[in-house]
């Protein structure tokens, strides 16, 4: 095995070309990467195709999701753009179809987009020593078995607590 000595890239002579090889080399073949990117580049030109097939208002609303046995799986973003889209998949797999890809049916899911989980400042507020000592007062005057006691007694102890 041949070994190579590896430099920093601003001390290697611009001239050589020779330790340089475009990333088509190291993916091409039948390695997994390499599917991987087909399979990457075959649904982006579906997506590209349908994108010039469906009316302006669908623009974005509508993903490929997988193509596998000449059946194309489509997200969407709601029930009403699946409904319209529905009407129109007749047209669109002839569409596909001209453009050379070969669709025999199309699968439409909803997939509503993913919404951010918003964190909300909990806004923390102190009771006043009079507050607290009322507060005892109630607690010591409930019975033991009272729904409202351990709730209460809780409320107390991290009022202390915080304090």
């Amino acid at each position: 095995m041949e070994s190579v000595a590896w430099a920093h890239p601003a001390s290697r002579p611009k001239g050589n070309r020779a330790l340089t090889r475009p990333l088509a080399a190291f993916v091409g073949g039948s390695s997994p990467l390499a599917r991987l990117q087909d399979r990457a580049a075959l649904l982006g030109q579906i997506q590209h195709a349908l994108d010039l097939l469906l009316p302006d208002y669908m623009a974005g609303a509508v993903q490929v999701a997988n193509c596998e046995n000449h059946v194309l799986a489509l997200h969407v973003s709601g029930a009403a753009v699946a409904a319209r889209l529905k009407m129109l998949l007749p047209r669109l797999r002839e569409g596909l179809w001209t453009q050379g890809h070969a669709i025999e049916e199309i699968r439409v899911r909803i997939r509503p987009p993913k919404t951010e989980l918003r964190h909300h400042e909990v806004e923390t507020r102190t009771l006043s020593g009079s507050t607290l000592e009322q507060l005892e007062k109630l607690r010591e005057s409930l019975p033991e078995r009272s729904p409202l006691a351990g709730p209460l007694a809780h409320l107390i102890a991290e009022a202390i607590r915080r304090d």
